[in-house]
């Protein structure tokens, strides 16, 4: 699919850094929050990181981890 399908074109510039704060918050490289993600549904990749939503959640990451 194409990804632009699901975005409306207003929000196309938006959407790399929307990716990156995904990335950073939910879907990280060593233990991904799959549990947690609102893109699940379409991420060829679910399943690789946490799936149970209560574990999940305690994955996600806040601003304060990044300071």
């Amino acid at each position: 699919f194409a990804v632009m399908e699901l975005i409306p074109e207003k929000e196309w510039t938006n959407l790399s850094q929307r990716l990156i704060w995904h990335g950073r918050r939910v879907c990280h490289s060593r233990k991904p929050a799959c549990g947690a993600c609102a893109l699940a549904k379409l991420c060829p990749s679910y399943g690789i990181g946490e799936v149970d939503s209560v574990r999940a959640k305690e994955l996600l990451k806040s601003d304060k981890d990044f300071r």
